[in-house]
């Protein structure tokens, strides 16, 4: 297999459906991942006509399933044994405080426990490449998580929209990225966690966003301007070889001061890693 392949979760709308399309306007062979098979076919069709031939493989997931995410990199890793890019685009914002299946919450569990499965899983393909580059789709907001409590993250004692479990999700899921990047270093595997800003999404536009907020989507830029930032973090060159890095605003940001150090970001890995392993 000589086509390069980019793995997409969340590729059925919002940001994702246009990550996807530009990617597919670079020639790079999709494989689309997404919770809802029927759309995920319905896109692929949309996609191919645009650009023949383009989407390679189309699978439907629980990302808030361990199992369910081991089923589905088990059929990935069959199809591609070398995958290129993994955009860990997918991810949740709830209007009140859940749990999944696995008793982790819910922002927790999607936007930072499956992320970190879907990279361990698919490593062997990223590795056989010898050059991978992994993009976790993060959010701006999520600098205001100073500190990361492992209790709070698992089962919060208060909750509050967008602020609250999301931010610290997505917080979580920036020290991961920091801690993977050093182990993969070695690898020849990049990770990148990056910013699209605020856009009008089906998330900004739900009832996970506070009301105030939601009373200014129309103002918000368009999803395309922040997929944009999202395949920029993968696929543009400013970046050089900076891995283990946040993006926001199209500049490398440091993590909070406490969320640096490299004991605290591999034990933080190691616990994650711990927690993914339920039900599997």
């Amino acid at each position: 297999m000589s086509e390069k392949i980019a793995v997409v979760t969340g590729a059925n709308g919002g940001l994702g459906s246009y990550i996807c399309d530009f990617i597919a306007k670079n020639g790079v062979g999709l494989v689309l991942v997404d919770r809802d098979a029927n759309k995920s076919r319905s896109f692929a069709s949309i996609l191919n006509g645009k650009y023949p031939g383009i989407v390679k493989g189309s699978f439907a997931v629980d990302l808030a399933s361990h199992k369910d995410i081991r089923r589905t990199t088990v059929e990935i890793l069959a199809s591609f044994p070398r995958i290129d890019y993994l955009f860990n685009n997918a991810g949740v914002l709830t209007e009140t405080l859940q749990f999944s299946g696995h008793q982790n919450e819910l922002h927790f569990e999607v936007n930072t426990l499956a992320p970190l499965q879907l990279i361990d899983q698919l490593r062997p393909a990223l590795r056989a490449t010898n050059g991978a580059m992994v993009v976790n789709t993060s959010a701006g907001i999520s600098l205001g998580a100073k500190t990361l409590d492992w209790d709070e993250l698992l089962k919060p004692t208060t909750f509050k929209k967008l602020y609250g479990p999301y931010v610290n999700s997505k917080e979580a899921l920036n020290v991961l990225t920091a801690a993977l990047a050093r182990e993969m270093r070695g690898e020849g595997i990049s990770l990148r966690a990056a910013d699209p800003g605020p856009n009008q999404t089906g998330l900004t536009k739900g009832k996970g966003t506070p009301f105030w907020m939601r009373l200014f989507y129309s103002f918000l830029p368009t999803a395309d301007k922040g997929a944009k930032k999202i395949f920029d973090a993968g696929f543009s060159q400013k970046y050089g070889s900076e891995t283990g890095v946040f993006i926001t605003g199209g500049k490398v940001k440091p993590l909070p001061e406490a969320l640096t150090n490299p004991a605290f970001q591999d034990e933080f890995l190691a616990k994650c890693r711990l927690r993914a392993t339920i039900g599997v």
